[in-house]
């Protein structure tokens, strides 16, 4: 018996894409999330690429939470 530890929904091919694009998308959802995290808590000041990435990792965020409402409708 396979450990549940194991599993990975991408290589699930009996599960719809749908889901498997999902569970990817939540990926990308919850690094983008630790690296505003990580840039909110950063004990240094910020610097203009700082900022940058900031904002481009916001707007991946945004367009990657309307894509996971999108397909979980």
């Amino acid at each position: 018996m396979q450990d549940l530890s194991d599993f990975d929904p991408v290589d699930a091919l009996h599960l719809p894409i749908s889901e498997r694009v999902l569970d990817r998308l939540s990926d990308i959802l919850l690094a983008s999330d630790e690296i505003l995290g990580m840039i909110a808590t950063s004990p240094q000041r910020l610097t203009e690429a700082t900022r940058c990435v900031e904002e481009s990792v916001k707007t991946v965020f945004e367009q990657v939470n309307e894509l996971m409402k999108s397909l979980a409708d």
